[in-house]
């Protein structure tokens, strides 16, 4: 397994122990019930360690929705998204 894979690999197994499943409408990996989303481009562009540090400083927050995009959704989106995955 070449590297690139096996590190797609390991972030796809944090996200799905941390209870993230895939939007395919949305190409987001969301958490519900943390109400905490990804983008794909997020999680491309960063490490696994990264990506665990961000699901575990949000965990406990869950009132409002957490989206890690790279660059910033304006507040319109972040309500669109928001209304769409509650």
């Amino acid at each position: 397994m070449d590297v690139a894979l096996r590190k797609a690999s390991t972030k796809l197994q944090i996200l799905e122990e941390a209870g993230y499943k895939y939007n395919l409408d949305r190409r987001l990996y969301v958490n519900k019930k943390q109400k905490t989303a990804f983008s794909l481009a997020f999680l491309d562009d960063h490490s696994e360690a990264e990506i665990a540090r961000r699901i575990r400083e949000d965990s406990t927050k869950g009132t409002e929705w957490h989206f890690f995009f790279n660059e910033a959704p304006t507040e319109a989106v972040r309500q669109q998204l928001a209304d769409l995955l509650d």
